[in-house]
């Protein structure tokens, strides 16, 4: 009984087994695999020929994302002056003109006094001036009175103006300030549309004009600052594809394109710095100094190529099967060595032609044959 137990597990095995793999057959004479149309259709086997397919020279990179340089925006003082308001925080989106910032000063009412003192003495010497000129016109007046005259007022004239250049700046009607009708206080407002970044400023501070206050970013204008080794640098040209990757997700991938090259290697990293703008940037959400890796697409050229389902691999070697001929019920293929190159989404490069376009491409996987 116990002998009859061990003979039925036997011969569940030998049957499990040939349901699992396919067991093709070898002709001793011609050396030909043979399949079965059984075995062809169960296994979804299929027949095919190899095919151009595009493959591309990349370049590795990592990089950063960061905006142009006109997208950028630091906000300082025309005068020192003290904080009275603080109109932004950061993060926030402003428009090209939004307030930011309220700014007083003794500094800010002595330039409106000087405008308005220099606006009344321009006025008297413009018509010293016109005056001189026509009695020197009639040779009234000596050429020296009307030079002292003429110099006068463009010397003023020119303070004048500075002084009107100034405040026109900060946005205020020169008109009324010419009337004595003085601003306690002036408002600074958005160069550009954009992020506030950071803001560098509290209630109450008082600013000199070379500090920085605020940073406005234009999230529009971010492009990809990339580092290429020294190596790869004389491959990146203008103009050629980059696909990039965010967080390490692979899996979404986006697309860029080279747009400056750098011309000087980095010290510390041996390696050159390019720019690369970004593909529809409105519909990626990314941010300033984003890390980023992806690849630089260095040339693209179509090969003879076979999906990676059409290769055999033993022993550090790769194989096809080639299509002979058909004998009904029965596959005839032959086994070659082939030599392969290049990978791209499944398909291998085949570096030297076949002897024939039909090969098996789908199903080897289950073959063994040796």
């Amino acid at each position: 009984m116990k002998k009859n137990i061990i003979i039925v597990f036997v011969i569940s095995l030998i049957i499990v087994s040939c349901k699992n793999k396919t067991a093709p057959t070898t002709d001793k004479d011609s050396g030909l695999i043979e399949i079965t149309k059984a075995q062809f259709e169960s296994e979804k086997m299929e027949i095919g020929t190899p095919l151009m397919y595009p493959f591309a020279d990349v370049v590795d990179f990592t990089g950063t994302i960061i905006p142009a340089a006109d997208g950028q925006a630091q906000i300082s003082l025309l005068l020192p002056g003290v904080i009275d308001k603080i109109y932004s925080k950061p993060g926030q989106i402003v428009s090209k003109g939004s307030a930011l910032f309220e700014v007083s000063g003794n500094g800010f009412v002595d330039l409106q006094k000087d405008f308005a003192e220099s606006s009344a003495i321009v006025s008297r010497l413009k018509s010293d001036y016109e005056r001189a000129k026509e009695l020197y016109g009639e040779n009234i007046a000596t050429q020296k009175d009307f030079t002292f005259a003429e110099s006068n007022y463009f010397a003023e004239n020119a303070k004048y103006k500075s002084f009107k250049i100034k405040l026109e700046s900060m946005g205020l009607d020169v008109s009324k300030i010419e009337k004595a009708e003085f601003y306690s206080s002036y408002t600074i407002k958005s160069p550009m549309g954009g992020f506030i970044s950071s803001i560098h400023a509290t209630m109450g501070q008082y600013i000199e004009p070379q500090q920085k206050i605020a940073v406005i970013i234009d999230d529009k204008s971010f492009q990809i600052k990339l580092s290429v080794f020294e190596k790869n640098s004389n491959k990146i040209k203008t103009g050629q594809t980059v696909v990039f990757y965010l967080n390490g997700n692979k899996s979404t991938k986006y697309k860029a394109t080279i747009n400056a090259v750098g011309k000087n290697i980095m010290p510390e990293s041996k390696s050159v710095e390019c720019y690369a703008a970004i593909d529809n940037i409105k519909s990626i959400n990314i941010v300033n100094n984003q890390f980023v890796e992806g690849e630089v697409y260095t040339a693209v050229d179509s090969v003879i190529s076979v999906p990676e389902t059409a290769i055999i691999n033993s022993e550090n070697n790769a194989y096809v099967l080639i299509f002979e001929k058909e004998v009904n019920p029965i596959y005839y293929f032959k086994k070659i060595l082939v030599s392969t190159g290049r990978k791209a989404k499944n398909f291998v490069e085949l570096t030297e032609p076949l002897p024939s376009n039909k090969l098996l491409i789908n199903g080897v996987y289950n073959i063994q044959v040796e």
